[in-house]
């Protein structure tokens, strides 16, 4: 086998770190022990995902022109939702828990590699040898659908649950004794448009040889006459690769194919699920008619979990702490308050669909930019809607309708009312907590910055840096800048906003008092005093002091008193 030579494409890998397990089952499991710590509580998840843009005070003063650069930021907005919770979760499970069979140090295991092996020379393999051939052995592996409509935030919310782990692991030495093994935590690859199994399959291969700069897409890819071979052959590397999860986005181009080819991906499911490797398939509505031709396939990729996506509903908790964290990003000149109007008008033309809302924000900044206005208006939005997101008009016409018939002329945005009814009715309490969650981080970053505020006006006042201005002074000014900064601006970035503007003006007092004219003092001559003390040999400080022109600190203190 040779490899690839090095390239700028080639994954790297992070070495095991083992940590000690909480839960006994994945207590001495290399492959589970190596991974990153289970996230325990729902606001850690929160934390995860959360991730709104920031845009300081200095860049809204830029021109137009540079601000709509500004606003492609919005983009990486994400909320965290109920949705987000349950996609986390299934994901960690469906790791964890396919790797308790997979366990390298199980005698157990390395007998199931020996007959995966020996299955792999055959020169044709159905479901019925491998079922036959691994029978008595545990298997741990399952799948799960996340569906629902295009532009709700599947893709999205899959990669970034993926991201929490590394995608490879190596290992060498566990507890001291040798252990050479390669662990791709994920794969994620997406369906052929075509629809083509073979196609899809060549995917896996290929991603495969990037991450570790093999050729085996050369050698099994295109070299093996049969696709129940190619599909032998991308199993036992999915295995040999210990691979905790397959997942495969856009599933509902594989409703295009002919019945024999939903069949072989009925034997790919049954052959990853008997050696332990789940696989996530994410879909449109569309990837129904492909799973419910076949009950057998139909049981097999819901085992492990199953999400429906849809458009978030006007009112909801979701929509409405959506639209509000969404609206805080502002790059025009002044804020538009969020009445009713506003909110009415916004869900009108995105219909909940949550990357159309996001767009639809993004766009509507840059067309009051575009028209020199310093302010979005519900006209704006419609005018925004209508020219910028003329191509999604026609299935927001169908989703506004809330006609059956309608909605399902666009495939990509049908979705199982059914479906999303019960998962809104298992999601009104965490939703909630959800909400609650996030109003306490908030509220959480307004003391710690009110905390900062403080230390920060104190350490000033301190320093003595700043001898032009007043205590006075200095609060007004730190108190300006923070009132005029997002709440999640980083600490540091902060202070040196606070201490760029105190120095300006500290800067603007000293010039005011060089140009001020200076007023003699009557009855004297310092000039005179200065070289009568140095005449004498004498400091001009304590002449000056004894002529009375610099009076004892600590007197006046007491008469102060």
């Amino acid at each position: 086998m040779t490899r690839m030579k090095p390239n700028e494409d080639l994954q790297l890998y992070e070495m095991a770190v083992y940590k000690k397990q909480k839960i006994s089952d994945y207590d001495g499991n290399p492959l589970i022990e190596a991974l990153p710590p289970i996230l325990e509580s729902e606001d850690e998840v929160i934390d995860a995902f959360y991730n709104f843009p920031f845009i300081s005070d200095e860049e809204k003063r830029l021109s137009p022109r540079l601000k709509s650069h500004l606003l492609w930021r919005v983009k990486s907005f994400l909320q965290p939702l109920p949705a987000h919770i349950r996609l986390e979760s299934i994901v960690s499970t469906l790791i964890r828990n396919s790797y308790k069979s997979r366990n390298p140090l199980d005698a157990q295991y390395k007998r199931k590699m020996q007959v995966l092996n020996q299955i792999k020379n055959l020169n044709e393999c159905t479901v019925k040898d491998v079922e036959t051939a691994y029978q008595g052995f545990s298997t741990t592996g399952e799948c799960a659908i996340i569906n629902g409509v295009s532009g709700a935030g599947k893709t999205t919310a899959m990669n970034r649950t993926l991201h929490l782990y590394p995608q490879m692991i190596r290992h060498e030495f566990y507890q001291g004794k040798p252990l050479t093994r390669t662990q791709i935590v994920w794969l994620k690859v997406d369906c052929p448009f075509d629809g083509n199994f073979a196609t899809l399959c060549r995917s896996v291969f290929k991603e495969i040889d990037r991450l570790t700069g093999e050729r085996w897409l050369e050698k099994y890819g295109y070299l093996t006459r049969s696709n129940s071979t190619m599909v032998m052959h991308l199993t036992t590397l999915l295995t040999n690769y210990n691979v905790g999860v397959l997942v495969i986005d856009e599933i509902q181009h594989l409703s295009k194919l002919k019945n024999e080819a939903v069949d072989m991906l009925d034997f790919f499911v049954t052959l990853t699920n008997m050696f332990s490797v789940p696989i996530i398939f994410i879909g449109t509505s569309k990837a129904r008619s492909l799973f419910q031709t076949n009950f057998r396939l139909a049981r097999r990729v819901q085992s492990g979990g199953y999400i429906e996506m849809g458009p978030l509903k006007k009112g909801s908790v979701e929509w409405d702490t959506l639209l509000e964290s969404l609206w805080e990003f502002n790059v025009l000149d002044e804020e538009t308050e969020l009445d009713e109007k506003m909110r009415e008008v916004f869900f009108d033309e995105c219909q909940g669909v949550i990357s159309i809302a996001v767009m639809l924000f993004m766009c509507s900044q840059s067309r009051t930019l575009l028209n020199q206005m310093k302010k979005l208006t519900p006209a704006i939005i419609k005018e925004t809607a209508v020219n910028d997101l003329k191509f999604t008009q026609p299935m927001i016409t169908a989703l506004r309708s809330g006609n059956p018939l309608k909605i399902a002329e666009f495939d990509d945005i049908r979705i199982d009312e059914e479906d999303v009814w019960k998962n809104l009715q298992h999601d009104i309490d965490m939703e909630e907590r959800v909400n609650d969650a996030i109003s306490e981080k908030k509220r959480d970053m307004k003391e710690r910055r009110h905390n900062s505020q403080d230390s920060l006006y104190f350490s000033i006042c301190a320093s003595n840096l700043f001898p032009n201005l007043g205590q006075s002074e200095i609060r007004k000014i730190l108190d300006t800048v923070i009132e005029s900064c997002e709440i999640s601006i980083p600490e540091d970035e902060l202070k040196m906003l606070v201490m760029e503007r105190i120095f300006a003006e500290n800067q603007k007092k000293q010039q005011k008092k060089k140009t001020e004219r200076v007023v003699p003092i009557k009855n004297s001559n310092l000039l005179t005093i200065y070289d009568e003390a140095i005449s004498k040999k004498e400091h001009p400080y304590d002449m000056l002091k004894r002529k009375g022109y610099i009076k004892n600190p600590f007197e006046e203190f007491r008469k102060a008193e």
